[in-house]
């Protein structure tokens, strides 16, 4: 199989070559800025609301529609992951961000969209905490860190919602 080579990365060309790759479609356009608009303001929203209303606020907002939750997975992880490749948005590069990204653009349609908050337990009371979030589409795992598909969650459970188109 031969793979076209690309050239490099910051040049006119390679640019272009790169961005033909996540840009698929006009319309992906407006949605990566809105996906980076988000991700740049997130932690800030976070600190000023309440998680519940937060993410009852991210439910009710438009999504752009999918096929079904998969194809909408791909292409909000393709267009999240334009952002998460720059060095201004590595600080936000963190399963929660990217959990609460899936969340607020994931067009599910009839299903139910959750989002799953847990921490790993501590066999050694010294260790450190670690948190991990993750998206589920009716109890089924979507996006996340590997951490949180194993039993050592202890999970902090949030109403699931239906998708508001």
């Amino acid at each position: 199989m031969n793979v076209p080579q690309l050239a490099p990365k910051w040049t006119p060309l390679g640019v272009v070559q790169r961005a033909g790759r996540i840009i698929r479609r006009p319309a992906d356009i407006g949605l990566a800025l809105a996906i980076g608009y988000f991700m740049w303001r997130v932690p800030a929203q976070l600190r000023r609301s309440h998680l519940h209303d937060f993410l009852l606020g991210l439910r009710r907002k438009r999504r752009p529609p999918a096929a079904d939750a998969a194809a909408g997975r791909e292409r909000i992880l393709r267009l999240r992951g334009l952002w998460l490749r720059l060095p201004l948005f590595r600080s936000r590069d963190n399963c929660y961000v990217r959990a609460l990204t899936l969340y607020r653009f994931l067009d599910a349609g009839d299903h139910a969209v959750s989002i799953h908050f847990g921490i790993e337990q501590r066999s050694d009371p010294q260790e450190k905490l670690r948190g991990h979030a993750w998206v589920c589409v009716d109890d089924v795992f979507l996006d996340g860190p590997p951490e949180a598909t194993g039993s050592v969650i202890r999970e902090v459970p949030l109403p699931a919602a239906r998708a508001v188109s």
